[in-house]
C-alpha cells in the first residue's frame, strides 16, 4: 500500500452512494469472488483508504465497480482517488501502450503465454480503466458480403484458412472450456496470424479476409480466456477484436463482439457497461444483418434489461429475437439448411448461426431474472433436448442453472437430479465458470443439509471442485 493525503474523491463517492465504510468493503469482498479473489475488507480497510493509502490492484478497480453499480454510471479508477500515479509502470500501460492494433494483438499473446505477466495484467480492471472503445467512422457505410460468401465458409468474409481454425477451436472450447488448448491458439496468433496482419496492410480483399479471420480469432482467445477465469485479459482481447473487425468492415461482427462483452460485464456485476455495450451493438449493427446476428443481439439486451429491472424492455427484446429466430427457422426448413444445435455460451455459434439451444437457454434467463421461475425451467429443459451430448461445458452450466431454478420452485428431487447430471460433466471441463456454478448450486443445497440425498450431492460437489 502506498499513502497520501485525505482521499477526498472517494469520500465524495463513498457519500454519494450512502454507502458506509463497511458496506464499501462487503461489496469489494463479493465482487472479489466473481474474479475468484478471497478478499476479507472491512471498514478499517476502507478508513486507511480515506486516510489516503492506495491498496494494491485489482482492488482500485473493484471499488470502481461496485461504486458504480450503486451509483449507476461508469465510475473510472480516476474518479477514485485510488488510481496509481503516472508512470508507475502499470501491466496494461506496458502491454497497450503501443497504438497499432496489431502490435497490441501481437502484446496480448505474449503476454497470455507468461504466467507471470499474465496475471499482472488481469489485475488491471478493464471496466474500471478510462478505455475507450474503438468507434465506427460516423457516416460509414456497411460492408455487405459478396453473393456466396456466407454458404461457402463458416464465418463470413474471413479467410478461409483462419475460419478452420476458428471452428476448430470454437468447438474445443464448447466442449471443455476455455483453459482447455487456449495456449495453442495464443501461439498460433502470434506466430502465424500477426505475420500475416503485417503483411496486409492494405485495405483490399483480401487484407478484409484476414482482418476479419484475425478479429474471429481475438474475439475466441477473449472468450477462452475469460471462461479460464481470466476476464480483464479476456476484455483486452474483445477490445482488439473490435479494432480489427472495425479495419475489415465487418460491422456485424463488431457489434457481435460489443454484446458478448455486454453479457460478460453483466456476469461481473457491471451493469453500467452491460446496458451501453448491448444497446450500442444494437445500433451499430449493419441495417442487413442478417436475422441470427438480430435475434443474438436482441436476446442479449433483452438479458441485460431484464437484470436492470427493465420488465417491458427485456419482453420486447425477447419477442423481436422470437421474431427473427423463427424466421430464420422458417428460412432453413425451406431450403434444408441445419440450423444448428449449438449452445448458450458460445459467440452466435461459429459468427454465423444461433442455434436453438443457445437461444433457449437465452430466453430462460431473461425469464429468470424477470422472476417466472416455472417457464424460466421449461426453456432450459428445451434447450438440454438439443445439446449435443459431448458440449460438456453448456450442459453443465444449463443443468445447473436448471437445478437453481427448481430449487426456487421448491422439486428438490427434480434439482438434485440435475446436480447430479451436472456433476457428470465436470471432469471433463476445464473452466472457472463450471467450478462457480458448481460452488453456487452446493451453497444453494445448505438449507437441505439434514436431507439424505441432498448432503450426498453437497459432499459430491465440495469433492469435485476441491480439486480445481
Amino acid at each position: 500500500m502506498t499513502r497520501r493525503g485525505p482521499n477526498r474523491q472517494l469520500a465524495g463517492l463513498l457519500a454519494e452512494s450512502g454507502w458506509s465504510a463497511g458496506e464499501l468493503a462487503r461489496a469489494v469482498n463479493a465482487l472479489g469472488t466473481k474474479y475468484g479473489l478471497r478478499l476479507r475488507y472491512d471498514r478499517t480497510a476502507v478508513a486507511h483508504w480515506l486516510e489516503g493509502s492506495r491498496p494494491r490492484p485489482p482492488v482500485p478497480g473493484l471499488v470502481a465497480q461496485v461504486l458504480g453499480r450503486r451509483l449507476g454510471r461508469v465510475v473510472h479508477l480516476g474518479e477514485t482517488g485510488l488510481e496509481r500515479p503516472a508512470g508507475s509502470g502499470s501491466a496494461a500501460d506496458a502491454v497497450l501502450r503501443d497504438g497499432d492494433p496489431v502490435d497490441r494483438v501481437a502484446a496480448l499473446c505474449d503476454t497470455d503465454a507468461d504466467p507471470v505477466r499474465r496475471l499482472a495484467l488481469n489485475r488491471e480492471m478493464f471496466a474500471a480503466t478510462d478505455i475507450r472503445l474503438p468507434s465506427w467512422p460516423s457516416g460509414a457505410e456497411p460492408r455487405t458480403d459478396r453473393p456466396g460468401d456466407t454458404a461457402r465458409r463458416e464465418v463470413p468474409g474471413a479467410d478461409p484458412r483462419l475460419a478452420d481454425v476458428v471452428t476448430a477451436f470454437a468447438e474445443l472450447t464448447e466442449k471443455y472450456g476455455g483453459a482447455h488448448a487456449r495456449s495453442a491458439l495464443g501461439t498460433y496468433i502470434s506466430d502465424d496470424v500477426v505475420p500475416r496482419l503485417r503483411a496486409s496492410p492494405g485495405a483490399g480483399t483480401s487484407d478484409s479476409e484476414v482482418l476479419t479471420g484475425s478479429a474471429c480469432l481475438m474475439h475466441l482467445l477473449g472468450m477462452m480466456l475469460s471462461d479460464a477465469g481470466l476476464p480483464n485479459l479476456g476484455y483486452h482481447c474483445y477490445r482488439s477484436a473490435l479494432e480489427l473487425a472495425c479495419r475489415a468492415d465487418n460491422r456485424n461482427l463488431y457489434a457481435i463482439t460489443l454484446r458478448t462483452m455486454a453479457v460478460l460485464a453483466l456476469r461481473l456485476d457491471d451493469l453500467a457497461h452491460a446496458r451501453q455495450w448491448s444497446q450500442s451493438a444494437l445500433e451499430l449493427a449493419a441495417p442487413t444483418a442478417p436475422l441470427t446476428v438480430r435475434c443474438y443481439l436482441h436476446a442479449g439486451r433483452a438479458v441485460v434489461r431484464a437484470a436492470d429491472g427493465e420488465r417491458e424492455g427485456a419482453l420486447a427484446d425477447l419477442r423481436a429475437a422470437e421474431r427473427c429466430h423463427d424466421a430464420e427457422a422458417d428460412a432453413d426448413s425451406g431450403t434444408g439448411t441445419d440450423s444448428g444445435t449449438g449452445t448458450g455460451t458460445e459467440p452466435l455459434g461459429l459468427f454465423t448461426r444461433y442455434p436453438p439451444a443457445a437461444f433457449r437457454y437465452q430466453r430462460g434467463e431473461v425469464l429468470l431474472w424477470l422472476g417466472d421461475r416455472t417457464r424460466a425451467a421449461v426453456a432450459f429443459q428445451e434447450s438440454l433436448a438439443v445439446r449435443p451430448p459431448a458440449h460438456h461445458i453448456s450442459r453443465l452450466l444449463t443443468h445447473a442453472r436448471l437445478a437453481g431454478t427448481l430449487l426456487g420452485l421448491g422439486d428438490l428431487e427434480a434439482a438434485l437430479d440435475q446436480c447430479r447430471q451436472a456433476c457428470a460433466h465436470y471432469p471433463l471441463t476445464a473452466s472457472r465458470r463450471t467450478t462457480a456454478a458448481l460452488t453456487a448450486l452446493r451453497r444453494s443445497l445448505a438449507p437441505y443439509r439434514r436431507h439424505p440425498l441432498a448432503r450426498e450431492v453437497r459432499g459430491h460437489i465440495a469433492r469435485l471442485t476441491s480439486r480445481a
